[in-house]
């Protein structure tokens, strides 16, 4: 196929802008991250970014666009690969064997530590130059191309990973299937065989993702699907690959929510809440329905070097789903079991069955309840964690005059997450209950568990953690010309603290928040709401400033936030909600006109395990 025009503009536009001649790499500013690397500030050389632009400029030189800053692009392409081959780790012997580093300047063992699934993105870059241009690499470059490819694909077949781990096993399918067919390797195309079919059999039967609703990973899984379907020349797998291409649509337009152009929650990962923010999936949608939803064009795509990737894949949706990226959502419940998690003693997270073989564990299902009525939507997850990818509730309005693809436009949403000293704090316990737009809620914390990350940075039972700020935080943006309501009090600029209910009153929503109990240690809790940029945050604190303290959570005597939240295109009836503490356990109900929720959640620090033994009470 022929690369669709917008994306390698914008690929263009991100790789040109970024090469550093000098070095033969892409120069990048360097973000903040938790996990896997030391460059946290600053400007280096992006490995990944670079491989994307060698595959962005043999795409432009066959388009005719042959030339950059007087070189032929195909002579820096040539250029760029060398520098990056020449970055992997190609000892079989080596723990990072087949992967390459994020950043130039540091090496693999200067990670913290390496990240294994480079082997995976990488290797598909690789595979798809390979596989659109190979045969017009210069001989011995090629070999090395083809020699790197090997190498990332034996990583991937060494390390095997969990089916669970959703984006990357499915993108290993990909990888392996591609070098099995490249580098004329049955062992490796038997393995690609084996694990599509394992997906397929997987997937099919559950109609779910175990990385469920998740924006970011939606767009990598559905790449790699389209990528079999399209450049692995073997009609079974071809057949898979379209099989699983349906699901994923599925999975997708059970959630989407055509007044706002988002996808109501929750999702198990997510890069930014506002889906306008990250192209990748709204892209997708106008490949395959350009007439209906144009997000983007020349002015609005962001130049990017990595949608080199989606301009040479040929995306398609079936045609009995199309019709339902563009009808409005009525009244609706999605009700899905996600996946099947499992919790053993000292994990810090839910597992998969594979992973917790050998194990006695309690297997709790990990269910979403996604509601849509016309230009509201509201989403949440029965249990799990607070980690930063989480949203665990997650919900969107539209207000009159509203342009679901105007991605320059401000989102409407209500989220919640748990802050330990100003970062997203994976420690948290979520719990919930769903009848349409209300959801019955609690926050606890989990102990052992990860900090920044769900299991890379362990906080051990027992062991303090120096803290300032342990903050449960709703979100709710979009709120331009609202009326803020805090205890029946209209909302200053000044913050309002011993908040226990907050109604918002927009042109066309009601939202309803309401706390019903909070308690750190013995104390009781209540909140604090504030004026943000664009709407407000209500906090509680269960440490909240003052001077640090060495925190253990098992020392607590209890830690919990519970409450209920509304949402309605229309009038709010009266709601109750009365919670009672039965000794470590929390019981919340809630009473409306429209019926009556429950729910049990952990009052006490506790591990996972202790945790999802209460959250299986409530099935």
């Amino acid at each position: 196929m022929n690369p669709d025009p917008l994306s390698l503009d914008a690929a263009r536009r991100g790789g040109d802008a970024g090469y550093d001649p000098e070095r033969g790499l892409l120069l990048a500013d360097a973000t903040p991250n938790p996990i896997h690397t030391r460059i946290v500030s600053g400007r280096a050389h992006r490995i990944r970014d670079s491989l994307a632009y060698v595959l962005a400029l043999w795409e432009l030189h066959r388009a005719g666009d042959t030339v950059i800053d007087g070189e032929a692009r195909v002579v820096r392409a040539a250029r760029v690969l060398d520098e990056v081959l020449a970055l992997q780790d190609t000892d079989p012997a080596s723990a990072t064997y087949g992967l390459w580093s994020y950043w130039a300047e540091e090496s693999l063992s200067e990670m913290s530590p390496p990240d294994w699934n480079w082997a995976d993105f990488l290797g598909e870059f690789l595979a798809l130059l390979l596989l659109r241009h190979g045969d017009d690499l210069d001989p011995a470059l090629s070999g090395r191309a083809r020699a790197a490819l090997g190498h990332a694909a034996a990583s991937i077949v060494r390390r095997d990973v969990d089916l669970d781990y959703t984006n990357i096993a499915v993108k290993g399918a990909f990888v392996t299937l591609a070098a099995g067919s490249i580098l004329d390797d049955e062992s490796m195309t038997t393995y690609g065989r084996d694990r599509l079919r394992r997906l397929h059999a997987s997937l099919t039967e559950s109609r779910s993702l175990a990385e469920y609703n998740s924006p970011t990973y939606w767009h990598v899984v559905m790449a790699a699907f389209t990528g079999i379907r399209q450049y692995i020349a073997d009609a079974e797998l071809a057949g898979l690959a379209e099989d699983l291409e349906h699901v994923a649509w599925e999975h997708f337009l059970a959630r989407w929510h055509p007044p706002t152009g988002q996808l109501t929650g929750p999702m198990a990962r997510c890069y930014a809440t506002d889906l306008h923010r990250r192209s990748g999936p709204l892209l997708v949608v106008q490949r395959v329905a350009s007439h209906t939803w144009r997000f983007f064009d020349e002015s609005t795509l962001p130049a990017d070097v990595h949608a080199a990737h989606d301009a040479v894949l040929d995306y398609r949706i079936p045609d009995e789903l199309r019709p339902f990226l563009d009808r409005p959502a009525g009244a609706s419940t999605v009700t899905e079991t996600f996946a099947e998690t499992h919790y053993i003693p000292g994990q810090v997270a839910g597992i998969s069955a594979a992973a917790a073989a050998g194990h006695p564990p309690i297997a709790v299902p990990t269910i979403g309840t996604s509601w849509r009525e016309g230009t509201v939507t509201l989403g949440s997850v029965n249990f799990g964690d607070t980690w930063v990818q989480r949203r665990p509730l997650l919900g969107y309005w539209a207000e009159p005059g509203d342009d679901p693809t105007d991605v320059d436009a401000v989102a409407r949403y209500v989220s919640v997450e748990v802050l330990r000293d100003g970062h997203g704090f994976a420690g948290g316990s979520f719990s919930s209950a769903q009848e349409g737009g209300d959801v019955l809620w609690a926050v606890g914390c989990a102990t052992p568990s990860g900090d920044e990350h769900i299991h890379l940075d362990t906080i051990p039972a027992g062991a303090p953690i120096r803290t300032t700020t342990l903050i449960a935080r709703f979100s709710i943006r979009g709120l331009d010309g609202s009326e803020v309501l805090v205890d029946g009090l209209p909302l200053g600029d000044a913050p309002h603290d011993g908040v226990r209910l907050v109604r918002v009153l927009t042109r066309s929503v009601r939202l309803e928040w309401q706390l019903a109990a909070a308690r750190f240690d013995g104390s009781e809790r209540s909140a604090r709401v504030s004026r943000v940029e664009g709407g407000i945050d209500i906090d509680i604190a269960w440490v909240d400033g003052g001077e640090p303290r060495d925190l253990v959570f098992s020392d607590l005597a209890d830690v919990f936030a519970s409450g209920l939240l509304r949402l309605r295109d229309g009038a709010l009836d009266e709601a109750r909600v009365r919670v009672e503490d039965t000794g470590g356990v929390i019981l919340l109900r809630s009473s409306t006109d429209g019926g009556d929720l429950a729910l049990l959640a952990p009052a006490a620090a506790g591990s996972r395990l202790d945790h999802a033994l209460i959250a299986a009470r409530n099935l």
